[in-house]
Parts: structure tokens; C-alpha cells; sequence
């Protein structure tokens, strides 16, 4: 494999085997804002590998800066920005990414975007705030507007005007191009603005199937309408395709490993495996086998392989002693019981189990479907083809006009 091939599925890795975000003690720090007060400062995270903790703030690189450059021509004094400078790494497997999982460093992107727009909200509480977000920095983005639609983010909602994110891996199924509001073309309007520009914008990108490798299925509250989700057709990292549990679930795991040399990847991910399968059993033990007198039976309230993904997802909590020893003693208790009674606990049980296992077959049909494959021949280029392939310029369009109404002028 040739250098530049081998840095393409470098990419793709980190674009799509994308896990949940965990919350973790980093350092503050933030891109330095400057003195001068726009009418609209939009805020770029950058994805896997095009950014570092020492990246200049103000460089126009990347998917992000081929978005944001065009926007500073266009409405010159009326916009200023900044880039979030951040590890951007995927456990030291990605060209020009920093050491740290994935996990770690989305949350390390996400810290650092509040505190700049904390700093940016106490400097100038006149000016707007956007913010856009392509794949690893969409993710930390997603879960930045997530907090504010839900009242619970650095800044309310009032102070954000518009948010565009590109390959999110937190992309909910098949969600059109503004979550939350199927049909809609043009996005709303900045708060207090009379949104004249902004209504001549018009995204009508198709919705891609599937989901976000990493996706939870939550809204942005207050924020929906302003909030633009983007997928190219066949980008695995926002447009997964559905029956592709384990895909998912190796997604979340690799997302959390160690994976600097081929040891460390073994290693690591054989032990967050063994940690995942156990959580899930555990979590099974308590919640989907049911005890009655002479009787066991199996019956699930979350299919299988849901169990299995949410074990894997740092974004919930993982059982603690008490549920490992409750889980220990419920599992005696079952052998005791068909121990004890065999002939009439263990024809239903497998029964019971073999319906388990074939639910857990067919959420995984698509990985035997030569079709998906197919469709996802091309996900590198899907993955990386934002800037060239057209779809930044509603991006630029929209925060242009976003500019435009905020200075109460029009295009």
C-alpha cells in the first residue's frame, strides 16, 4: 500500500469508527479571540488530524477554513473568527493527529470551545455566535449546540446565531439537513434579526440514509432550525447504515483505544472489549432474565445488540460493585433454578435464547449485504470531498447572510 493510500484509510478510520465523547479534566485554554468586536465571530473545529494544540487560530486550513475564508471576503468587517486549536487525534494512528483517543480528544475540543466562547460572550456581549464543525469537530460542535438547545451550554441560546456541521458522527437517522424540521429549506433567522438575507438561503441537500456512527438520537432543543446537519451519500462516519450493530459497537471501542503500534491497538482493544462484553452481561443478568418460582425466562427489554453498544459508550454509565455482585448472584440463582428443574426451564430458555440470537443476526444483516458495501466503496472520498464537492457553499452562503441580517442590511 502506497503512502498516499495508506494516509486515505488512515482518515477514513478516524472519520468513521467514532465513538461517544467523554467528559475529562483538561486544561483551560482557547483560541485567543482578539480586540475587535463583529457583528458575528464564528467559531471552527477542525476534524481528525487538521488541527493541534498549537495550531494557529487564525489559519483558514481545512474543511473548515475552505467554509469560513469565503465568508470573511464576502462581508469584510462584519465577521471575525477563530480556530479551536485541539489534539484533533485518534489514539496516534492519524497523520498529523495528536497521542490521544478519540474520546479524549473531543472532549478536549469540546473544553475548549466553551471556554472561547465564554470569552468571546464576556468581551463582546453584542456580538453573535456561529460555529462550524467537520467530522471529529462536528462531533464536539453536535454536543456544544446539544447543551445550549437544552439550556444547559456556556451561553443561551439567544446568542447563537447559526451552527453548520459537516460528516457528524452524531448525525440522527436519516435526518434531514436542519434536524428537526423535515421539509424545511432555508434556515431560521438570528435571534433579534429580521432574517431577509438568511431567507434567501436555500439548503436542499437530500437527507442521507443511515445515522452518525456515534449517533444517540437527541435533539437541540431551542437551537433546532438553527442547526445545519450535512452528510454526503456514503460517508460512513455520518450516514452508517442501519443492521450494522457490531460496526458500531467496533467503532466506540476503537474510538477509546491506545493505538500508536500494532501491540498497544492488540492490547488495548482486547481489554475494552472484555470490559464492554462484561458491563453488557452484567447488564443483561439484571434486566433481561426474569426469575419465578421452577421458572427462568429470557426477555429482553433492549434487543442485544443495543446492550452491546451501550456498554461500549462512555456517554453512559457503566455498572458499579454493587450491580457486578447483584448480577453474580442473580446468575447462581439461575443455574440453581435450572438445575434443579431442567425439563421445564430449558426448552423454553432456548427457545427464548435462540430468538436472541437470531434478533442479534438480523441487526447485523447489513454487514452480509453485498449491496452495502457497494454503497460505501467510496467512503474516503464521500468522507473527504466537503470542500471540493460542493457542499460548503450553502455553509458560506448562510453565515454570510447571517452576517448581512445581523448588521440590519441585506445582501
Amino acid at each position: 500500500m502506497n503512502r498516499t493510500r495508506h494516509r486515505a484509510v488512515a482518515a477514513l478510520v478516524a472519520g468513521v469508527c467514532l465513538a461517544a465523547v467523554a467528559v475529562v479534566s483538561i486544561p483551560a485554554s482557547a483560541a485567543p479571540i482578539g480586540s475587535e468586536c463583529a457583528r458575528l465571530h464564528i467559531f471552527g473545529v477542525q476534524g481528525t488530524g487538521q488541527s493541534s494544540p498549537t495550531a494557529d487560530p487564525s489559519t483558514d486550513s481545512g474543511v473548515v477554513g475552505a467554509l469560513i475564508a469565503p465568508v470573511l471576503a464576502a462581508a469584510p468587517g462584519l465577521v471575525t473568527r477563530s480556530y479551536i486549536p485541539y489534539s484533533a487525534g485518534f489514539g496516534g494512528a492519524v497523520p498529523g493527529g495528536g497521542a490521544a483517543p478519540y474520546t479524549v480528544s473531543v472532549a478536549e475540543a469540546r473544553h475548549r470551545l466553551d471556554t472561547a466562547v465564554n470569552q468571546l460572550a464576556d468581551m463582546c456581549p453584542g456580538t453573535a455566535i456561529a460555529a462550524v464543525g467537520y467530522s471529529q469537530g462536528a462531533q464536539a460542535v453536535s454536543w456544544f449546540a446539544r447543551d445550549i438547545g437544552a439550556g444547559s451550554g456556556p451561553v443561551p441560546a439567544e446568542r447563537i446565531a447559526g451552527i453548520a456541521l459537516y460528516a457528524n458522527p452524531d448525525r440522527t437517522h436519516s435526518s434531514p439537513v436542519f434536524p428537526g424540521r423535515p421539509g424545511q429549506l432555508s434556515p431560521d433567522p438570528a435571534p433579534g434579526t429580521s432574517g431577509e438575507a438568511v431567507a434567501g438561503v436555500q439548503m436542499s441537500a437530500p437527507a442521507a440514509p443511515g445515522s452518525g456512527i456515534a449517533e444517540r438520537g437527541t435533539g437541540y432543543g431551542t437551537l433546532t432550525g438553527r442547526v445545519a446537519d450535512f452528510c454526503a451519500e456514503g460517508d460512513l462516519a455520518c450516514s452508517a447504515p442501519d443492521r450494522a450493530a457490531l460496526l458500531r459497537l467496533g467503532a466506540e471501542i476503537a474510538a477509546r483505544a491506545d493505538l500508536r503500534d500494532p501491540l498497544a491497538a492488540v492490547n488495548s482493544l482486547a481489554a475494552l472489549l472484555s470490559a464492554a462484553l462484561g458491563d453488557a452481561w452484567t447488564t443483561v443478568l439484571l434486566n433481561d432474565f426474569h426469575l419465578t418460582p421452577g421458572r427462568v425466562d429470557y426477555q429482553p427489554t433492549v434487543p442485544l445488540a443495543q446492550r452491546l453498544i451501550d456498554a461500549a459508550d462512555p456517554r453512559l454509565p457503566t455498572p458499579g460493585p454493587a450491580e457486578h455482585t447483584a448480577a453474580s448472584a442473580r446468575w447462581n440463582a439461575i443455574t440453581a433454578t435450572v438445575a434443579t428443574n431442567p425439563l421445564n426451564v430449558v426448552p423454553a430458555l432456548v427457545g427464548q435464547l435462540g430468538a436472541a440470537w437470531g434478533q442479534l443476526l438480523d441487526d447485523n444483516a447489513a454487514l452480509l449485504d453485498p449491496a452495502v458495501w457497494v454503497r460505501f466503496a467510496g467512503t474516503v472520498a464521500a468522507h473527504t470531498d466537503y470542500a471540493t464537492g460542493g457542499l460548503l457553499v450553502s455553509g458560506a452562503a448562510w453565515m454570510t447572510a447571517l452576517a448581512h441580517d445581523l448588521a440590519g442590511g441585506s445582501l
